[in-house]
């Protein structure tokens, strides 16, 4: 039956507007079973492993819809803001793969053919007038035009958050790829790499190469005094003092355990240069560590060699840790130097921090 209009002609179309509104609500949890099993007929559930998790989701969803276009017919305001962000969070549900877009795309399609329907079917109830039934189909092509869009902007910055989060992903596993992950130096792969590319361009220019090997001395009863907490703070330390003292354009890599290594790049002085280098590391890592309130003095072993062209990066490092072994057995905290003669293999060595003739 018409509504009698007492007011004036607008009045009496914002109450017939209304009228339509709090018709349709009435119909809403009906019209969202029958677009779910609408949807679930063409298919829709057919494309997402998790459809019994979908349906409730895709009711409520149909709901919202439903209900922001209530509170338009009703009310005259557009949908609030919490209406429009629940509703574009279908974008959400592509990225995370639950539907596709065209899965979504036809949910859209699916709820607006139902409202129509609705829309029509009560205003012919309502003996609504062509103009006013009219207006109201507007309202929910406008809200299913205006939904669409909200959805694909929020499928584009949500496509834009993961893909940053995957890039920095990427450049996290491709960091550890090739990085300590206690120290955050560079691990043994790329300290090989590093070497192969520093030897492959040693005959073309007027430098030298030398290969410096570190052993922390003593480790084994740093980790007996204080675990290997107290350890791997030991560990850090020594990578921080490393990092200081190195020479701009060297490399100090963590091979594994105590083990560390420095690539002197661009050297000028043979092996006089290269153990004046090893002087200055044994003699900065020996400086005294307070950690977790214990005093620590560490002190290494190191194994100097310098390359020559044409040298395999695996024996030159072989040579550096031959010499720091022999070092260590001189008695600690001192630096040997690898020398390569006819007739066999030497070393010389001192003590870390004891000025050099060479």
């Amino acid at each position: 039956m018409a509504m009698a209009g007492t007011g004036n002609p607008v009045d009496r179309r914002r109450d017939a507007l209304a009228a339509l509104g709090h018709a349709l609500a009435a119909r809403s949890h009906v019209m969202a079973r029958l677009v779910a099993d609408r949807w679930g007929e063409n298919g829709g559930f057919d494309e997402t492993p998790r459809a019994e998790e979908l349906r409730p989701e895709i009711e409520r969803f149909t709901m919202l819809a439903t209900d922001a276009v209530v509170n338009y017919l009703v009310t005259h305001q557009p949908a609030t803001q919490e209406q429009a962000d629940a509703l574009s969070q279908t974008g959400r549900a592509a990225v995370d793969e639950w539907l596709s877009l065209a899965g979504i795309t036809k949910l859209y399609l699916f709820w607006r053919d139902a409202a129509e329907l609705a829309v029509c079917q009560e205003g012919a109830r309502l003996d609504s007038s062509p103009a006013v039934v009219e207006e109201a189909v507007a309202v929910v092509r406008a809200g299913a035009d205006g939904s669409m869009v909200g959805m694909a902007k929020q499928f584009d910055r949500a496509s834009g958050e993961l893909h940053a989060q995957l890039t920095e992903e990427h450049a996290r596993l491709g960091f550890l790829a090739l990085h300590d992950p206690l120290t955050g130096l560079p691990n043994r792969a790329l300290f090989i790499e590093q070497l192969n590319r520093a030897l492959g361009t040693l005959s073309h220019r007027n430098a030298q190469v030398a290969v410096l090997y570190l052993d922390i001395d003593r480790f084994k009863s740093v980790n007996d005094l204080g675990g290997h907490s107290l350890g791997d703070q030991l560990l850090i330390a020594v990578a921080v003092r490393l990092s200081q003292i190195v020479r701009p354009g060297d490399t100090a890599a963590r091979l594994g355990g105590d083990e560390f290594v420095v690539l002197c790049e661009d050297l000028h002085g043979g092996n006089t240069a290269a153990a004046a280098l090893a002087g200055r590391i044994g003699k900065a890592l020996s400086a005294p560590l307070v950690i977790d309130g214990r005093i620590l003095t560490p002190s290494a072993s190191i194994g100097v060699t310098v390359a020559s062209p044409g040298d395999d990066p695996a024996v030159v490092l072989s040579n550096a840790d031959g010499a720091m072994y022999r070092a260590k057995q001189g008695g600690r905290a001192r630096y040997e130097i690898h020398r390569a003669l006819d007739r066999g293999e030497k070393t010389s060595g001192r003590h870390c921090g004891q000025p050099t003739t060479e």
